[in-house]
Parts: C-alpha cells; structure tokens; sequence
C-alpha cells in the first residue's frame, strides 16, 4: 500500500484538524523551503520494511545550517493523525546528542503529540518514545527513509500515516506540559 498526499499546508492543517485536540490552529509559519513538504509518501517495501520519503521546496542540508542551529529541534514528520504519533527525521545539534546512528546530524524519532499549544504553536510534544535505526538518503530535496516496520510508533502502520510536515520544536511553551511546542513549518 502507498499513501500520498501533496501540499504541506493543507497538511499541517489536516493534522489540527483530524487530531482534533484544538479548537483553533495556530497557523502553520514560514520556515526556510526545505522544510515546506509539497509531496510525500508512505508505502511498504516488503513486510518487514516501510520507505516513507518527502519531497520539499528546497534543498535539504545534510548538515546543521544557521536555521537548524538556531533552533531546538528541526525535522521532517510522517503523523498518524488519530493517535498523534509520529515518525519525525530530526537534527538538532544545539540539544545534544540522543542517537548512536547519527548523532549530529539527521536521525529517526518516534514521537506523540497533543493539543494545547499556545500560539505560535501548533502542538505540544509529549514525548519521545523511541529512536530507531533507519536507512536516510537524501538527495536534493527529497528525503528518503527505508525502516523496519516494527520501528514504526506502536499501533501504527503504513496505512494509518496521513500527512507529512516539516516542523521545529520550541521551549517554553506554558499551555505544554513538558514546555515544548511544535511548530508547523511551510
């Protein structure tokens, strides 16, 4: 099965709208392109493989560039939009290092996410619940991503995938219980 979707703005809103745990979205916010998701996919290679990919307005780094130094978190996410889990490509060399695969630069979260962000956010990040090994190319503007199915988050399958985002993670957040937002970036 592949899904695919284009346009990462209505994306972003799809996942505050189908998450549905706020009443109001934020806005997604400007970012630099290679963060603006125009088409994505979500397919199984094999039954113990899945290959998600996103293809974005711009370049991606392969490397952290001043944008992903000035900023907590920046990455690349597959959600689920019923359960707000999420299989997020991050790099964020200002926060330390938490993967032995890729530590500085970009490396597999799985990550669950609710409402309630104060604005500009449009999420909090609850927590982060795994950090799988994966197989990440990227070419240009496409990110390419080979992991095994049971790395994705638990209760989630390829099927269940329904939008691609780029995004960045911001502390302090009040209306957060861990004080981390998430910003959708287009």
């Amino acid at each position: 099965m592949t899904i695919r979707r284009t346009g990462a703005r209505a994306a972003g809103m799809a996942i505050a709208a189908n998450l549905a745990l706020a009443a109001v979205v934020a806005g997604s916010q400007a970012g630099p392109s290679y963060l603006a998701v125009g088409d994505w996919s979500a397919r199984n290679l094999s039954p113990n493989t899945v290959r998600v990919s996103a293809t974005t307005n711009g370049a991606i780094p392969k490397r952290a560039d001043q944008f992903i130094n000035d900023n907590v978190i920046v990455g690349i996410a597959w959600a689920d939009l019923g359960t707000g889990t999420a299989l997020v490509a991050t790099i964020h060399p200002t926060l330390g290092r938490d993967s032995n695969q890729r530590p500085d630069s970009w490396h597999l979260h799985t990550v669950q996410l609710a409402g309630g962000a104060t604005a500009p956010n449009d999420f909090c990040l609850v927590s982060v619940n795994s950090t799988p090994t994966a197989g990440i190319a990227i070419q240009g503007d496409t990110m390419t991503i080979n992991v095994a199915a049971s790395s994705l988050p638990v209760g989630v399958s390829v099927g269940d995938i329904d939008a691609a985002v780029g995004f960045t993670v911001h502390g302090g957040d009040a209306g957060c219980a861990t004080g981390l937002g998430v910003r959708v970036r287009t």
